[in-house]
């Protein structure tokens, strides 16, 4: 990592002084959250910003909630039913006047530096055209929950005896948005850990609102695309990610939109996009990754009948070699027979022998050599 990693490498004499930040925020009945979300934005040591609220139509509490905060800054509009998240980002985005966009769901928290981060590295280099960071999840009531991405403190670098020493961290695995992750499905992009600049959004476009769930997988290709190298990712956690069962990607009802808005992208990607051809045939871990991820997430979710139909339709999907299904999903699908509480504990110790297996292997980094990644 370097200084322009860090919120501390900029001192604006005033709050003019930095580009105004839009944060898009749509919500559907999120009482329950959303006054918790537009507090850590109010929480913000980045002071220049507006919060855009698109409001789906909600029928409980929310429209009120918002309108007990007493700030300029937030900007609330309630639309007739959309009923998809992509047309309710993009109606927000519509009204979107600053140089840099963010974006934070009425259910996620910033912490008090998401804005100061994510924006020192777009300020200080004008070749990105967009950061990200890692999410540290949460439960319903805001209690920590295990990470699936976890970051590794490296021995500190030393500068010199004047100057403290840095620390620095690293992920457990590659997370790096190369084209094989990215046409995988396995980058680690998600939308309220991103801020982009308004230019490049301007040419990347909207959220597809043909898509119902994985439109913001799809901006991130489109994105990609557009600028790879311009992209970065922060190795470090920008925000909380609320994980509970009224989440439109963890409701049961909601997984063949999910799945079938999945297939369109892939068939997009493979047919239509210019992607590089040296990743071309990964073609079947690609439309595997699209029934790996959703049956993953269903047994984290304690779904497992879930789990198992879409285990079984990999096998029966054209675009996937046999030998990727047996593989990728042919372990879930026993998973799938097993008691949750047994799954959940599986799962626990497998992350926990990852974690200190590259906890060992950080730990053999020399400080120089750590200082340099």
């Amino acid at each position: 990592m370097t200084n322009t990693d860090h919120p501390e490498s900029f001192h604006p004499a005033s709050a003019q002084a930095l580009p105004l930040v839009s944060i898009i925020m749509p919500t559907h009945n999120a009482a329950e959250y959303i006054g918790q979300s537009i507090q850590s934005v109010l929480n913000q040591t980045y002071p220049n910003w507006e919060l855009l609220i698109a409001d789906d139509a909600s029928s409980d509490e929310t429209g009120q909630i918002v309108a007990s905060f007493n700030d300029a800054r937030i900007h609330y509009q309630k639309l007739e039913r959309v009923g998809h998240p992509a047309g309710v980002r993009n109606a927000a985005l519509r009204q979107a006047r600053g140089a840099f966009i963010a974006f934070l769901d009425s259910d996620d928290l910033y912490y008090p530096d998401t804005l100061a981060k994510l924006s020192a590295p777009l300020l200080n280099n004008p070749d990105l055209i967009s950061a990200y960071g890692f999410a540290d999840q949460i439960d319903h009531q805001g209690h920590p929950l295990p990470n699936p991405i976890q970051l590794i403190e490296a021995p500190p670098e030393k500068n010199g005896p004047e100057q403290p020493a840095k620390t620095h961290r690293h992920p457990t695995s590659h997370y790096a948005h190369s084209w094989d992750r990215i046409v995988t499905s396995q980058i680690s992009c998600l939308l309220a850990g991103l801020m982009i600049r308004r230019s490049a959004w301007e040419q990347i476009g909207y959220f597809n609102e043909t898509l119902c769930g994985p439109e913001d997988y799809e901006f991130y290709v489109r994105m990609f695309l557009h600028n790879h190298a311009g992209v970065l990712c922060l190795n470090d956690y920008v925000y909380q990610y609320r994980i509970h069962a009224t989440s439109l990607t963890k409701a049961p009802e909601h997984y063949e939109k999910l799945l079938n808005s999945c297939l369109k992208i892939m068939h997009w990607m493979f047919t239509e996009a210019p992607i590089p051809d040296h990743v071309r045939p990964l073609k079947s871990k690609a439309y595997l990754g699209c029934y790996r991820y959703l049956a993953r997430e269903r047994l984290l979710q304690h779904q497992p009948h879930i789990a198992r139909k879409l285990a079984l339709k990999a096998f029966q999907e054209p675009h996937i070699q046999l030998r990727d299904a047996l593989f990728g999903c042919g372990p879930l699908l026993v998973r799938s027979f097993l008691p949750t509480g047994l799954d959940d504990r599986l799962v626990s110790l497998r992350r926990q022998a990852r974690f200190w297996k590259s906890r060992l292997k950080i730990s053999q980094i020399s400080p120089l050599s750590a200082g340099s990644q």
